[in-house]
């Protein structure tokens, strides 16, 4: 009985995961990289962060930093996807506690948006899932009023999809915030700081950081992916060389260990 319920499981996921995003229901799933619990590319085959050119980014009041937050207060929140080229999106956020897996963390509200779903995790419907090149959810979060551990973290995956109807070829991506406490909201802040950013010669960037980089993505302001040339250096210097053309004021993140740095930067 047992080995007939697991086929019985798989079988089922399976043929859920053939529904496009242009499915009407669970079209996240509650897939969103978070410890334990997979991604999107648990039906949309492919690699997870495959580029530089794609990306998810989550938002919470304006800012896309680790912060800190307050029991029973609420929160706007913001999910951004973008891919060139890409005019379907999709995308799945929940948020837990850290160091406990399948845990909630705070309620996630709805305003009648039907772009979204909302349960214990958020994602789009079939009438939010359509943009050109970005795309933009947006939802309320409640902090939990006895939070069970001092941080809590928002996960996110998202996929760019081409639209093939089928889900072989789509492209995934994750990202992640830590809510804190104060006192560690204000150590990793510190942490963070140590990043730098100047502007050189021939329209070339340099970053310096005492902490390790995973990523550096560069945008425009609208949100779009701005191809560059990213060097590292052995001093913790990274070269970032925008193409000719792209808009004067831009967009750098940096995805450390202890969180994403961001700065907004214009060319001379």
């Amino acid at each position: 009985m047992k080995k007939i319920t697991g086929i019985f499981f798989a079988l089922s996921l399976l043929l859920t995961c053939i529904y496009t995003l242009n499915a009407s229901s669970n079209l996240g799933f509650n897939l969103t990289g978070a410890p334990g619990e997979g991604t999107c590319a648990s039906c949309h085959i492919g690699t997870i962060n495959p580029d530089n050119l794609g990306s998810i980014n989550i938002w919470i009041n304006g800012d896309n930093k680790n912060g800190s937050f307050t029991p029973d207060s609420i929160y706007e929140i913001e999910v951004i996807s973008g891919h060139p080229g890409i005019n379907k999106f999709g995308f799945a956020l929940n948020a837990r506690y850290n160091g406990i897996e399948f845990e909630n963390a705070g309620t996630f509200l709805s305003d009648g948006d039907s772009s979204i779903q909302v349960s214990d995790y958020v994602t789009h419907t079939q009438f939010g899932n359509s943009g050109n090149t970005l795309k933009t959810w947006k939802f309320k979060w409640k902090a939990p009023s006895n939070p069970t551990k001092n941080s809590i973290t928002f996960y996110a995956a998202g996929v760019m999809a081409n639209n093939d109807e089928n889900t072989r070829g789509d492209k995934v991506y994750t990202d992640s915030i830590i809510l804190s406490s104060q006192a560690n909201f204000i150590a990793k802040s510190k942490e963070l700081e140590t990043i730098s950013i100047s502007q050189g010669a021939d329209n070339t960037w340099m970053l310096s950081s005492q902490l390790p980089v995973n990523q550096i993505v560069l945008t425009g302001l609208d949100g779009k992916i701005i191809a560059a040339n990213i060097n590292a250096s052995t001093d913790n210097t990274y070269q970032i060389v925008p193409e000719v053309n792209s808009s004067k004021i831009m967009l750098v993140s940096v995805r450390t260990e202890k969180g994403i740095w961001v700065r907004k930067i214009m060319k001379q």
